[in-house]
């Protein structure tokens, strides 16, 4: 190979590889200095040995060989192999050249172009260290001036902001214009040079605030903050509107229908003599706007859209107590009788089942007056059950009523008592009312008659066309516009995948080129052609590209209207998907039991009376009209025998109602349909209140305080055609869901992001959308107990006399935004506070603890031999004994976080019945009999299921201590503590009795129940 030739344009490098002939195309030295890289045209030659490599140049260092060669063999044919080179030592800083030959007769480096290799490129030059400066080695070509070239400019990559951009092309432009020496303002090239200095600081803006918003840690927006802990599955919340009950009082039976009426809580103090009179507790909306320009008022509305009547005699509910005094409802108590009375053949009392019912103290427990009633002593239930029956005893008729475990009594209500200077019975101490509503913080803009707010949407952006009309373009007036192809064709992927005809027809329209872009083309599958891909979902992927890619970029920004007015409440949905699934479950489980309950009755009646033809109906619903004839033959006989046979004739529709009460329990809002079910297999009184909008299934009373992670902007948009309902996010939204997300951005407005077609819906091009929401939230809706007094009609001039407005219990769950501060600290913490699957006993545990009704649980994995076991033993509250509801409720929780292997079996806990001996020294001066029912109530308390857990042993010392604390008692011995039934272990030596970890202590001494446990005194020194 010469040096003389120098060419620019290498054209040799090409023919080689279409002739296949073999050439070395690059030599490089590795970072070692001992190994070569040698690269060559196409693929390596065979029989290659460190022989055939010699290695030429060098100043200092010269004479050196190859020891080892190993050859990298590409299996695809479009790369070149390499080959490995090891050298016995390194060069210095001067040119070698590698050359691959043939060998002579004695084995030796030949100088001939190794077999099959082209003879200009069997060689190549390369440097050990290329890059590194030489202070002794000159250059090869001496005098050469190489201006092909030019040097780069000297730019400052500091410059970002406006005034150094716009010095900076200044500088430059006075380099290479150097004529050009105008810098007034007016000037062209000056407006030019501005503008790009102001497009380049808003895009080192941009980059830096990319930068910024991409990490939690340094994010300052809060819609960039509340993206990313979505991610941790961290639920960052905007705030939340306060919820409050509020009580009317009418003088007549009225019913306000749906959207006609809301609350305000306007400020009654005493004003000046001046001021306009206050007006009454009825007011409309122009009164309401003219109070609210005297004073701030806060305005709440009804949480549901259900009309709302108004009983007169719902004002004023008293108690039956069944002729006894002194009556109180105790803590923890869900019933109560109400007294009823008759109009004529009709109860006046209309209460159902879901109703609210306000319980409130209205004279002192001790002395019956009025002004000494506790405020303290009211609480708000809601009714899952009414029962009406009568009095028989004096005739008088009287509701039965109930409520959650959820609501049971916070407190005594006193409901009779004894007072005044004659100590007289004093009734009525505490009244129940009805027309309770519950209604949240905020003010509808378009409630009356205002003109809602108007986004409007930008119209469709161009499309690119693939091809000009009569090149196989198809006419776009003949109703093949390409939007409109596209969404057909994705519908079509709904049902089944595209055809080739589709395919050929996208390829009219976007062009060939285009739509293989995008993904979609057709292959040939033997005889016929295939679509590919072959999937509706990827498809339909294929078309949304495809159609994205024919839209001009930039043309088509993100719709994404802000609100003009703030604050937008957020309001927590009512009534929760998770109360609605509980209702439905109880409701569900229950079914058994109150068929057997009503077999049992039918029973009671055919001795009695023949079965009415609805009760052989509601019969022949339950077992099969085959029992209709027999029925009316032998109605005890068939009903004895139904009741011994009612499991097994029932078996199959128990085996779908266990699964749609365990579907309910995991959570799963039944529908409908699930009602209809029922009705038809199990009769239609067993369906009743099993639709999602039965106001039973509302949850309790005492879940008042909403959640804010679970609040929602109260925002309603619509185009006349479709409504957009606000969700948190759109990832579980499905391309025709009409779902809105709103954020609140740091200005304290709120922006509005729809779907993109994939996830949620988007809004029409050039459509026209209403926007609907609500002011207010935050703390500002917290008010006091009675600050709610005025009832707001949307007519005016309507009047209702006697109406009395109040909310006898505070405003609750008002909150304002989370601080970004706060999110940063608490997103990452959550995901360890938050358990997503049960792996360790105590996450069973703790799990199974969250349920309403159990007062502690306790878990313990169990090898069987072939699976492992999770026994889940459960603590009831108060009774400390668990139903089988409950039991089966704490089952079907825990599946949705068990682990995968794990065997659930849910049981009650084990009582360990304790024997107790203990003798106590009594202090002179004391009765004895006192004494012992100190210790007893003492020892009862101890023993309560409430005090001692799972696995807690019973230590003489705290037994001791409970012993001397009563008053009397100054010593205290334990002669016996063991087991009931059990030989001493030595626990009276150790100190203390252990009992398993799913095991509870118990010593009822109870003389009827001597298993659950006795204890016995000695005395000394007493009286």
């Amino acid at each position: 190979m010469t040096d003389e030739l120098a060419c620019r344009i290498d054209g040799r490098r090409d023919q080689v590889r279409a002739a296949q002939l073999g050439g070395v195309d690059a030599v490089e030295a590795t970072d070692d200095e001992l190994t070569l890289v040698v690269t060559f045209i196409g693929e390596a030659p065979h029989g290659v040995r460190p022989e055939n490599v010699r290695i030429d140049g060098g100043r200092r260092i010269t004479g050196i060989k190859a020891v080892r060669v190993a050859v990298d063999r590409e299996e695809d044919p479009e790369l070149d192999d390499l080959m490995r080179v090891t050298l016995d030592r390194a060069g210095d800083t001067s040119r070698y050249r590698l050359s691959v030959v043939d060998t002579d007769p004695y084995g030796r480096p030949g100088t001939d172009p190794y077999p099959g290799f082209d003879q200009r490129y069997f060689s190549a030059e390369f440097r050990f260290r290329p890059g590194e400066p030489t202070p002794f080695d000159c250059d090869d070509q001496p005098g050469r001036d190489d201006r092909s070239t030019p040097s780069a400019p000297l730019i400052d990559y500091t410059a970002r902001d406006f005034d150094s951009l716009r010095r900076l092309l200044l500088d430059r432009l006075a380099l290479t214009t150097p004529d050009w020496t105008e810098r007034l303002a007016p000037d062209l090239g000056t407006t030019l040079v501005e503008l790009l200095a102001y497009a380049g600081d808003q895009l080192s803006y941009q980059q830096d605030a990319v930068a910024t918003e991409a990490y939690l840690d340094t994010a300052r927006r809060r819609i960039s903050v509340r993206r990313h802990v979505r991610l941790i599955d961290y639920r960052m919340h905007d705030g939340c509107s306060a919820r409050a009950f509020v009580a009317l009082e009418t003088a007549g039976d009225v019913v306000l229908e749906a959207g006609s009426h809301r609350f305000a809580a306007v400020d009654s103090r005493p004003r000046g003599p001046h001021d306009p009179p206050e007006p009454g507790p009825v007011i409309d909306e122009r009164q309401l706007d003219a109070l609210d320009e005297r004073d701030p008022v806060e305005v709440f509305e009804p949480v549901t859209g259900d009309p709302l009547p108004l009983r007169r005699a719902h004002n004023e509910i008293r108690f039956w107590t069944w002729g006894d005094e002194l009556c109180e409802l105790p803590r923890g108590a869900t019933s109560a009788t109400l007294r009823d009375e008759w109009a004529g053949e009709e109860r006046t009392l209309e209460l159902r089942p879901g109703d609210l019912l306000l319980l409130e103290e209205v004279r002192g427990a001790r002395t019956g007056t009025p002004g000494d009633a506790d405020p303290a002593h009211r609480q708000v239930v809601r009714l899952t059950s009414v029962a009406a029956v009568v009095d028989e005893l004096v005739e008088q008729p009287v509701l039965e009523v109930t409520w959650a475990r959820e609501d049971a009594l916070t407190f005594d209500l006193r409901l009779s008592t004894r007072g005044g200077h004659d100590c007289a019975p004093v009734p009525d101490v505490s009244v129940a009312r009805g027309n309770v509503v519950l209604v949240d913080h905020g003010r509808s803009q378009t409630w009356c008659c205002e003109t809602p707010e108007v986004a409007a949407v930008p119209p469709e952006p161009a499309v690119l066309g693939s091809c000009e009309p009569g090149f196989g373009c198809r006419d776009r007036a003949a109703g093949n516009e390409p939007a409109e192809l596209i969404g057909a064709l994705v519908d079509k992927t709904g049902r089944r995948t595209l055809a080739g005809k589709d395919v050929r027809e996208l390829h009219a329209v976007f062009g060939e080129p285009a739509t293989t872009r995008a993904g979609i083309r057709l292959e040939n599958a033997g005889r016929r052609q295939r679509v590919v891909p072959s999937t509706a979902h990827e498809q339909a992927d294929a078309l949304r590209r495809l159609l994205a890619q024919s839209v001009y970029p930039g043309i088509a920004p993100r719709f994404r209207p802000v609100l003009r007015r703030s604050p937008v409440a957020q309001i927590a949905p009512f009534p929760s998907p998770e109360h609605i699934a509980a209702g439905q479950a109880a409701r569900l489980a229950a079914v058994p039991g109150r068929v057997r309950e009503r077999l049992v009755e039918l029973w009671r009646t055919a001795r009695d009376a023949e079965l009415t033809e609805d009760e052989i109906d509601e019969l022949a619903v339950l077992f099969g009209p085959r029992y209709a004839e027999v029925l009316q033959l032998r109605p005890v006989r068939v009903l004895r025998d139904l009741l011994h046979r009612s499991d097994e004739l029932l078996a199959s529709k128990r085996r779908r109602l266990d699964a749609l009460t365990a579907r309910a329990r995991a959570g799963t809002v039944l529908g409908p349909d699930i009602a209809w079910e029922i009705a038809r297999s199990w009769g239609l009184s067993y369906a009743e209140g099993l639709e999602p909008a039965e106001p039973v299934l509302h949850g309790p009373a005492s879940a008042v305080r909403p959640d804010p992670r679970a609040a929602l902007p109260a925002v309603r948009v619509t185009d006349g055609v479709r409504t957009w309902y606000p969700r948190r996010d759109l990832l579980d939204s499905g391309p025709r869901d009409a779902h809105v997300v709103g954020e609140l951005g740091d200005d304290g407005r709120l922006a509005l992001r729809f779907g993109d077609g994939r996830y949620g819906a988007p809004p029409e091009p050039g459509a026209r959308l209403a926007l609907h929401y609500r002011l207010g939230g935050g703390k500002g809706g917290n008010v006091g107990a009675e600050a709610i007094n005025h009832l707001v009609l949307r007519e005016s001039g309507s009047a209702l006399p006697g109406v009395r407005v109040r909310n006898p219990l505070p405003a609750v769950g008002g909150a304002e935004p989370e601080p970004i501060e706060q999110v940063r600290q608490l997103a990452p913490l959550d995901l360890r506070r938050t358990k997503l699957r049960a792996v360790t006993e105590d996450d069973y545990a703790a799990l199974a603890g969250e349920l309403p009704g159990v007062q502690d649980a306790a878990a313990e994995l169990r090898w069987t031999g072939s699976a492992q076991q999770v026994h889940v033993a459960v603590d009831a509250e108060r009774t400390g004994t668990p139903s089988e509801e409950l039991l089966a409720e704490v089952s079907d929780h825990l599946q949705r976080y068990r682990r995968i292997g794990h065997e659930l079996v849910a049981r009650p806990a084990r009582r360990v019945p304790v024997e107790l001996a203990l003798r106590v020294c009594a202090a002179p001066g004391h009765q004895r009999g006192q004494i012992v029912a100190e210790l007893r109530r003492a020892l009862r308390r101890f023993f309560h299921p409430d005090e001692l857990g799972f696995g807690e042993p019973v230590r003489l010392s705290r037994i001791v201590a409970v012993a001397t604390a009563v008053a009397g008692v100054t010593d205290a011995r334990v002669t016996r503590l063991r087991r009931l039934s059990h030989d001493d272990e030595g626990e009276l030596g150790e100190g203390l009795l252990r009992v398993g970890p799913l095991e509870i202590a118990c010593c009822d001494n109870d003389p009827e129940r001597p298993e659950n446990g006795v204890f016995t005194l000695d005395f000394g020194g007493e009286r």
